[in-house]
């Protein structure tokens, strides 16, 4: 295991967005921690004092868990080989894919405005489509077994 940075500056923007998530979960599981960890810990445990600091079972376990998930979200996104080499394939990946223009910003003469304007359509027809298919299906369903 090794904790330095597997092929740096390669795939960066995908690793920061997945090291995000990862954090984004973690900050997630301290809160609750948090707030679940006076349910069950008895009230004469519930509160140390170090000085003026008031610390809890909840508060250290929290920052605890934050610590560990940093250091895990660091391994995962920016340390592990494996992880590493998948998501400097996504970022190549991802430059692959053909953006629509969007200037002006958000004229209707863009693409995007028309690209919009087609996936609402074939949304609609699609729901129209499977709203009366279900109403055949109901009405056909209710004449043989009614």
């Amino acid at each position: 295991m090794t904790f330095g940075l597997y092929k740096w500056p390669q795939g960066r923007v995908v690793r920061y967005i997945a090291a995000a998530v990862v954090l984004s979960f973690v900050g997630y599981a301290a809160y609750k921690f948090y707030v679940w960890q006076s349910d069950w810990i008895p009230r004469w445990m519930s509160g140390v004092r170090v000085g003026n600091l008031g610390l809890s079972v909840g508060v250290i376990g929290a920052v605890v868990l934050a610590m560990l998930g940093c250091f895990g979200a660091y391994m995962l996104a920016f340390a592990n080989a494996k992880v590493g080499e998948y998501l400097i394939a996504v970022e190549g990946e991802l430059r692959k894919v053909y953006w629509p223009k969007m200037k002006p910003w958000f004229s209707r003469q863009t693409e995007l405005w028309g690209s919009t304007y087609v996936v609402i359509a074939v949304v609609v027809i699609l729901s129209l489509f499977i709203f009366l298919a279900d109403l055949g299906l109901k009405y056909s369903v209710g004449l043989i077994f009614g």
